[in-house]
């Protein structure tokens, strides 16, 4: 005897339950949103990229993330392009958290921090329990920490650099500066690359001017901004010639940073703390 079909109905609702076990279990697609170029990383380094159905305009690495759909900026995220994918999880920072309210109660928010090193390979598990990566995500959390032991071993012993980290001014002036301070991801590295930061206070991201640059008196200065794309080293190297009373400046030490990698918390952090020990203390070769 032949069976009836199920009510069309019921069907849908079979179909429905089935996809909610399949994702639960880690064996249906999940779409996935990422609002931060580290965060995009993160996915793809655990072997979901291929999930993603919505970045920011500027999650660029690895470049397969430079054809996924883009659904706006860091903060000014539109929540429209953003629901219009259907996504399963959003990844977010905290700042997201007012915009991500209007999330339908569907979709799975998954918020996490990457103010200092130690929230960043916390939130790399986290991340990897969220899309069922939990193996993927340990392997990077333990290549992440092995780099970084590399780095910090190989400057061991060399006297720490007062440095001084600047992540952005005006564009023709040293004006207007805002640098590193000591509760960032970029002060940690810094740190485990044989530096120091020449600022000592506690605010987050401190706005300081040229006064202050010179009572610091940095041995070693950074410029770190990706706006200085388009900008000659000289041009910039010449804003700073006519300090000649700071250290950094006399001995030669002003540095121009415009990779990206260098403010973006994730799966490249020990190469640009190999990276800053070179800078810092010369070659530093690692294996």
């Amino acid at each position: 005897m032949s069976r009836s079909p199920l009510p069309a109905t019921a069907s849908r609702g079979a179909a429905a339950f089935l996809c909610l076990f399949l994702a639960a279990a880690g064996l249906y697609p999940q779409r996935i949103v990422s609002l931060a170029p580290g965060l995009t990383e993160i996915v793809f380094a655990i072997g979901r990229g291929g999930n993603l159905v919505g970045v920011t305009k500027f999650c660029d690495f690895p470049e397969a993330a430079r054809n996924i759909k883009k659904i706006g900026g860091f903060l000014d995220v539109s929540i429209e392009a953003l629901v219009a994918l259907a996504p399963d999880i959003v990844i977010a920072y905290p700042e997201h958290a007012g915009k991500m309210r209007s999330l339908p109660p569907r979709v799975r928010l998954v918020t996490v921090r990457h103010d200092r090193l130690a929230d960043l390979l916390r939130s790399i598990g986290e991340i990897g329990r969220a899309l069922n990566s939990e193996r993927e995500s340990e392997r990077l959390r333990v290549a992440i920490r092995s780099k970084l032991r590399q780095v910090a071993q190989r400057v061991q012993g060399r006297r720490k650099v007062r440095t001084l980290c600047i992540a952005g001014r005006n564009a023709d002036e040293l004006k207007n500066m805002f640098i590193i301070g000591r509760n960032d991801f970029l002060n940690d590295l810094l740190e485990i690359a044989g530096g120091m930061n020449a600022y000592r206070g506690a605010v987050a991201y401190p706005n300081i001017s040229l006064e202050s640059v010179i009572a610091l008196d940095p041995e070693f200065i950074l410029e770190i901004s990706s706006h200085y794309e388009g900008i000659s080293d000289e041009r910039i190297f010449a804003l700073w010639r006519p300090l000649g009373m700071v250290t950094a400046v006399v001995e030669k030490k002003v540095r121009i940073i415009k990779d990206p990698a260098w403010l973006r918390p994730g799966p490249r952090v020990g190469l640009v703390a190999e990276e800053m020990a070179g800078l810092l203390h010369g070659p530093v070769r690692l294996p």
